[in-house]
């Protein structure tokens, strides 16, 4: 008797782990598609702050020199860049973009557009600087 017991108590407990161990592991699946989708909105994020602080604690351009347009490259280059770096985030975060995918939703769209148009913003902004400072050639 104390080894039917023994047996029933064992197979209780080894229903019980794999329970747990399936609940866990399903779990840990809706966690890490959570914090992807969290983590690519505070880079999003962080973006948006970079930008909306560079805006607004931006001078008045002095009165001098009349500025020297940028290349022809470098709004390419910048275009480029921010599409690379925009198709790079949507596939780690594994952010659904297309219709087909389970979990799409518009705003998602929205959130791609906004990194494209801060990135590209940005990707300018640094090309341009640095042909100023002279540390890209001016001419390819």
């Amino acid at each position: 008797m104390l080894v039917e017991l023994r047996k029933s108590v064992s197979r209780k407990l080894e229903f019980a782990a794999e329970a747990i161990g399936l609940a866990a592991s399903l779990s840990g699946t809706a966690i890490a598609v959570v914090f992807g989708k969290a983590l690519a909105a505070i880079a999003l994020g962080a973006i948006a702050l970079g930008l909306f602080l560079r805006f607004t604690s931006r001078r008045k351009a002095q009165e001098g020199p009349a500025a020297i347009p940028d290349p022809w490259w470098v709004p390419g280059l910048a275009v480029a860049l921010s599409v690379l770096e925009g198709a790079v985030l949507v596939e780690a975060t594994d952010l659904p973009v297309r219709f087909s995918q389970p979990g799409f939703a518009l705003y998602h769209w929205a959130l791609v557009i906004a990194f494209l148009v801060a990135a590209y913003l940005l990707q300018r902004w640094l090309l341009g600087s640095l042909l100023k400072k002279r540390v890209l050639p001016s001419a390819l």
